[in-house]
């Protein structure tokens, strides 16, 4: 008889969320808000190590530049919260531009970008000039299709949206992109997985996929996977303990979903 596989330690995991919100434009009545200041208690909670926070002001309000400047100011201090700026691409051809903007973002200590492809559509023509001042300094990249108004960071990219995105992951083969909160308990469209097979650099998060990731785990590698609570949206007990317990994987495997891979995409942003 084959012997059932002990479940890791949570805190052996040296959990890495990769998306949390901060701000104060969550649904009044739904959920509670994540501040800097109660943030980290929430963590420690549900013992996750380390965080990718980004503001919701920046997600909601244009220019984005404010609330991604302001998320700065409030986390200064907490190494634990790792900042990521939300991202659009400029209305005009810009490559000047929008290298400016990345070499900005990486001097104000910044690894990770969340690219709103809610609010415009992932067009290769439109995204072009940002994804390549991204890719020169192999920033990591978080896409968010979320539609505006929507304060959730919840969102199916429909099969247009994945041909599209298609193009650009092909395009800018040393960008690391991860499929945000891209399911948001409604499923995934039908091209995610073919996608996923086709492309190397795209990566699937965990949140509200509750048995979706396992079969990309276990198809392509626990390399291709990681951790995500969609904090404040979503309770992240029921997630991590679908990778802790998890009879599917090892736990060195686990520990590359839970925070191992997007350490390493981190330490590789120049």
């Amino acid at each position: 008889m084959k012997a059932v596989q002990k479940a890791p330690d949570i805190t052996s995991l040296r959990l890495f969320d990769t998306c949390v919100t901060l701000g104060r434009l969550c649904t009044p009545g739904v959920v509670e808000c994540l501040t800097a200041d109660n943030v980290l208690a929430v963590m420690d909670k549900h013992d996750i190590a380390e965080a990718l926070v980004h503001a919701s002001e920046a997600r909601r309000v244009w220019p984005t530049s404010r609330g991604n400047e302001r998320l700065l100011k409030q986390i200064a201090g907490r190494p634990r919260l790792h900042p990521v700026w939300c991202l659009v691409p400029p209305r005009a051809p810009d490559p000047a531009g929008c290298r400016r903007m990345v070499r900005e973002m990486r001097a104000a200590g910044v690894r990770a970008a969340r690219l709103l492809m809610g609010a415009v559509p992932p067009m290769p023509w439109v995204w072009e000039d940002l994804c390549q001042a991204l890719e020169e300094h192999r920033v990591l990249c978080l896409l968010d299709f979320a539609k505006y108004p929507n304060p959730s960071t919840a969102a199916v990219p429909d099969n247009f949206d994945l041909q599209m995105l298609r193009d650009i992951c092909l395009a800018h083969p040393h960008l690391t992109m991860i499929l945000s909160h891209a399911s948001g308990g409604l499923g995934l469209s039908n091209a995610t997985m073919p996608l996923l097979h086709r492309v190397p650099n795209l990566i699937l998060d965990i949140t509200s996929v509750i048995d979706y990731w396992r079969d990309v785990a276990g198809d392509l590698g626990p390399e291709r996977v990681v951790f995500a609570s969609g904090m404040p949206y979503y309770d992240p007990s029921i997630l991590i303990s679908n990778v802790q317990y998890t009879p599917r994987l090892t736990p060195a495997q686990k520990k590359l979903i839970c925070g191992d891979n997007v350490r390493h995409w981190l330490e590789a942003v120049r």
